[in-house]
């Protein structure tokens, strides 16, 4: 399983493991950054093990940035 999948394959997923998030909620909570999600041109990707984290405990790393673009340490 990728990591990183689109809004539709987050949403299938989440049909298959019988969560229940919709297609229309998973685009919510990454517009409002509740969620973490990398945009890539017109796709939105979020990150399974951190949404699966944030369903479990509606709360994320406190390092960990919701969404945007991150620093890249040289």
């Amino acid at each position: 399983m990728n990591k990183m999948n689109s809004i539709n394959e987050t949403a299938k997923l989440c049909k298959e493991n019988n969560i229940g998030i919709s297609r229309s909620h998973l685009l919510q909570l990454a517009k409002n950054g509740d969620i973490p999600c990398i945009k890539v041109g017109q796709k939105t990707l979020i990150n399974w093990d951190k949404l699966m984290q944030y369903l479990d405990t509606n709360t994320l790393s406190p390092d960990e940035p919701k969404s945007g673009i991150r620093k890249i340490l040289a």
